[in-house]
């Protein structure tokens, strides 16, 4: 079972010394000439501001087999590009350190009627509908309810975004499952996902440009004007 997998330390390598100006294809390219091509999954770090690797980050294997090739001399210590690449065994992780709260090893409460999450660590080409993808298995997203923080000049997108729910449940299936080893990915990267309490912007734009607020800020006065009846 893959899902089993991707959550097991004993699928798992630690990889640290990727150059920095590598892509996720490179270090694919890296394992696979070196006998490793069943992987599963890779997890790299990047910085927000510049989406450049940190350097180090998850790999997963399909086998056992593979992995402990991927540990030993045949590849760790090998070079890619100009740097020596180190293998080493995977840490079990804890809930709240790869994929959510950070808070004691748990999610924390959440606020009296939260309806909407805050979401970082995204991959900067993630678009509104591959998010809604992820965090509609949680429950009902309200329409125009995946707001990506975007520069203002250029349209790229800041590596977060919020996301608003139907209601509390919803949001606290999406925190609460992030909250858990590896617990939610987009794009196979994994997000921390935490509760909002402020008010969403209805300033944010949608990909092509639009004003989020002439898009739907009306639709959900309507909405709420009609659910108050």
């Amino acid at each position: 079972d893959d899902v089993a997998k991707l959550q097991s330390v004993d699928h798992t390598v630690f990889v640290e010394g990727l150059p920095f100006s590598a892509s996720e294809d490179d270090v694919r390219s890296f394992f696979a000439q070196n006998g490793c091509d069943d992987i599963l999954q890779i997890r790299l770090p990047r910085w927000q501001d510049t989406g450049r690797l940190r350097g180090f980050g998850h790999v997963v294997f399909a086998s056992t087999e593979t992995r402990s090739r991927a540990l030993s001399d045949e590849v760790n210590g090998k070079n890619l590009g100009s740097r020596y690449v180190t293998v080493k065994e995977a840490n079990a992780p804890r809930a709240g350190t790869t994929a959510g709260a950070s808070l004691g090893g748990k999610a924390r409460q959440q606020p009296k009627g939260c309806k909407t999450v805050y979401i970082r660590n995204l991959p900067f080409d993630a678009t509104e509908d591959q998010i809604l993808e992820v965090f509609r298995t949680c429950g009902k997203v309200v329409e125009g309810g995946i707001r990506i923080a975007r520069n203002h000049v250029t349209g790229q997108s800041k590596g977060f975004c919020y996301c608003e729910f139907k209601n509390e449940e919803a949001a606290y299936s999406a925190v609460q499952r992030a909250a858990k080893p590896f617990g939610v990915t987009v794009l196979k990267r994994p997000v921390f996902v935490d509760y909002d309490e402020g008010a969403m912007k209805g300033s944010y734009r949608s990909g092509d440009g639009k004003l989020w607020s002439k898009e739907y800020g009306d639709r959900q006065q309507q909405a709420g004007r009609k659910s108050k009846r």
